[in-house]
């Protein structure tokens, strides 16, 4: 295994390294049914002007070495989120004096929101234990949070989410969501703006209760990466959408690792297919194929392709070209949908604890988001922290959405805790281009790693042509790693798939004496299942790092868009190990592990993931 000195300084690339740092799925495989409908088009563009940030500027026939923009952010300077309600006379809600089944506290703090938004300076609604008595419980469904208001919550009330109570399932995954709309035809005209939800003791959390009806419900996924029974109950206790200057903190989230993310941010997008090109089959067919006038056939093959949608014409190789027949890359060329923009901006996300996690999700996650601050973030089981938009199939909508809309810039991470999980903190760019992401200190407890660096890998490898591999420029990683484990009688680090590829040699001798068998004949299949499904397994601490953007310590690999490989520089960081086990023939256990270094659990090179 390749090994590094934390302290050692890494050889930059071509253009040079940085040396600082800081998804619920908006449409399944059954969204993805033709373009996106003329009076959609008509609020996309809308959209498209407002959120020029995350539109691509292309150098006019110049394709770079990477074939991707390599430039850092380049959008104003929006900052983190700020204060704007101000309200001296804040309306209380107390619990009800006597809780039941039968509780349900919904339409009585829709009421007391509404009420808050008209006013001059915003509103303040605070929730407080009922007055009478001993109860501390809220009975909640979906809340759609307006503008300018903040919910203020005791730490002593626990909102309990009212989960298969409801009949809708919007009501029943959601609490409080921002920006979101009615559905895919009625797109928001205008952000959400201006929302808090805090507790009125800045030292202490307030209790999101999403377990108590939302009980483990194992069934087949359908799309994504499922394979086998997985937790298809969803429980998202803040969702955000089209939304600007936001905030959230002093929250703790009981959950029972449903399948979703505590605290997500994502796209308000049109449910449509992520690009105006389909490429399902032996060459690529573009959706002026589609749309051919027919005299004799039916109407709606008679109608017009948009202009606006239409992609550039090809040369006889193949490639884009603009109207002076120069080439144009393909993350430029290939038209979008841009819906996909619709992300959250000027955040603030802090001292949030989710327990009981699932594994593939967790705490805290950007699908797509800008200037948005995370601070003080713990997870007992799976995720801290990740930023990743989509699953990365070869059908995901947010990627096929292309390397701009539905990005991450500007995002910064510090002070991440992980226990008995997957990692404390994610990013994998899939295929986005992010710009500006620091992350810095991170203690990982008894989980497989304590910082996940990926790239795309998608199935179709060169053939997708809408899904160019992203990158993550200007990456900063800096301060402290403390990489402990604690049991070693049992695995109980619950991971997915890819940290199978790292497994220690501590870890498959235990596993080839628990099952019986010789060290080179265990496989996945030998590993433990945890609650998360059966997708999803329990294995000891592999490395602090897992860097599977590059392929080794001294080789980063094809860092074209094709390839997806991007170098980081770890040098900033201290990285402290304890407790971790050796074999014989083993002196140390390595600090960072690469692409190079995954292996199948019965030893061999993973040749065919390394190359993916």
């Amino acid at each position: 295994m390749n090994k590094i000195n934390p302290t050692s300084q890494f050889k930059s690339s071509v253009f040079g390294l940085v040396t600082l740092m800081t998804i619920a799925s908006c449409g399944s495989v059954a969204d993805q049914k033709g373009p996106v409908a003329a009076a959609t088009n008509k609020q996309a563009s809308v959209a498209d002007k407002e959120l020029s940030l995350h539109v691509p500027k292309a150098p006019e026939g110049v394709q770079t070495r990477f074939g991707t923009d390599t430039r850092d952010y380049d959008g104003p300077e929006i900052g983190y989120f700020e204060n704007k309600v101000f309200d001296d006379k804040p309306e209380v809600l107390f619990a009800e004096d006597s809780f039941s089944d039968a509780t349900n506290d919904t339409n009585r703090l829709k009421s007391a929101l509404k009420r808050a938004s008209r006013e001059k300076n915003g509103g303040v609604v605070i929730l407080q234990p009922a007055k009478n008595s001993a109860n501390v419980r809220f009975s909640l469904a979906h809340i759609q949070v307006p503008s300018n208001t903040r919910i203020e919550i005791s730490p002593d009330v626990i909102l309990e989410m009212r989960g298969i109570k409801e009949e809708k399932a919007a009501n029943s995954r959601f609490l409080f969501s921002f920006g979101r709309s009615n559905g895919p035809r009625n797109l928001l005209k205008e952000r959400v703006k201006n929302v808090e939800v805090r507790s009125t003791d800045p030292t202490r959390n307030f209790t999101i209760d999403a377990r108590t009806n939302m009980p483990i419900s194992y069934g087949k996924m359908v799309g994504g990466n499922g394979n086998g029974d997985v937790n298809l109950t969803r429980a998202i206790s803040f969702a955000y959408f089209y939304v600007q200057n936001f905030a959230v903190s002093n929250a703790t989230i009981l959950d029972n690792h449903t399948e979703s993310v505590s605290v997500q941010m994502f796209s308000d997008c049109d449910y449509k297919d992520g690009v105006y090109a389909y490429r399902f089959g032996s060459k690529p067919v573009f959706l002026q194929d589609r749309y051919q006038t027919n005299p004799k056939g039916a109407a709606n093959k008679n109608k017009p392709m948009n202009p606006a949608n239409i992609p550039l014409p090809m040369n006889e190789k193949g490639e884009f070209i603009d109207s002076e027949g120069k080439v144009i890359p393909d993350m430029f060329a290939i038209k979008r949908n841009p819906t996909y923009a619709r992300t959250p901006i000027k955040g603030s996300i802090k001292n949030i604890k989710a327990i009981n996690a699932h594994t593939g999700y967790g705490a805290v996650q950007v699908y797509g988001g800008d200037w948005i601050e995370i601070d003080n973030i713990e997870a007992f089981n799976g995720i801290a922290v990740r930023v990743e938009a989509g699953n990365g199939t070869n059908r995901d909508n947010y990627n096929r959405a292309g390397p701009y809309y539905t990005s991450a810039n500007k995002i910064k991470i510090s002070n991440v805790k992980v226990t008995n999980g997957f990692t404390g903190v994610w990013l994998k760019p899939h295929a986005k281009i992010m710009k500006d992401i620091s992350v810095e200190n991170i203690e990982a407890i008894d989980s497989a790693t304590a910082l996940l660096v990926g790239k795309g890998t998608f199935a179709c490898k060169t053939k997708c042509r809408d899904l160019t591999r992203g990158r993550i420029n200007n990456l900063t990683i800096k301060g402290n790693i403390s990489f402990r484990q604690t049991i070693y009688d049992e695995p109980v680090s619950e991971v997915g798939n890819v940290a199978t590829f790292f497994l220690s040699e501590f870890n498959r001798a235990h596993l080839a004496k628990k099952v019986g068998k010789d060290i080179n004949r265990i496989s996945r299949n030998d590993l433990l299942k945890n609650k998360s499904g059966t997708r999803w397994y329990l294995m000891f601490p592999a490395a602090p790092i897992f860097a599977l953007n590059q392929l080794s310590e001294t080789e980063i690999g094809d860092e074209t868009s094709r390839g997806g490989d991007f170098a980081v520089d770890y040098s900033q960081v201290k990285i402290v190990q304890e407790g971790l086990p050796l074999v014989e023939g083993e002196t140390e256990r390595p600090n960072i592990l690469y692409r190079q270094d995954m292996h199948t659990p019965d030893g061999k090179v993973a040749t065919d993931f390394i190359n993916k």
